[in-house]
């Protein structure tokens, strides 16, 4: 009857580390970053906004929206993105707003690895 017990306690044990030790070596995130670009035809600045983990920012200018051609915006928005991915971190989510005609407000965030 004391082996069983001991046998019982010692797998519970034996669980009960794997469980602990099985969580606590996953590498933890050191941060979000947010990036967030706004196109308008309007008076409002386009830019790329980046709040970085630290609280730094980062602004990089985006030429005024044209309804012929995003394409220089996009490429400076591709860039930046692939920037951001070679220095360790990886996109989660994007989320989009805007009218789709006048303005483009795009949110993206990162996590830093």
């Amino acid at each position: 009857m004391k082996n069983k017990f001991m046998l019982i306690i010692a797998s519970l044990l034996i669980v009960s580390l794997s469980v602990i030790f099985g969580f606590t070596n996953k590498p933890a995130s050191s941060g979000i970053l947010t990036m967030r670009t706004l196109e308008a035809n309007g008076l409002v600045d386009n830019s790329i906004s980046i709040v970085y983990e630290n609280g730094k920012v980062e602004k990089i200018e985006l030429s005024k929206l044209s309804g012929r051609d995003h394409s220089q915006n996009l490429l400076i928005i591709n860039e930046t993105i692939n920037r951001l991915q070679s220095s360790g971190y990886h996109l989660i989510s994007i989320a989009g707003g805007g009218d789709g005609i006048s303005s483009i407000i795009t949110t993206y965030t990162f996590e830093k690895e």
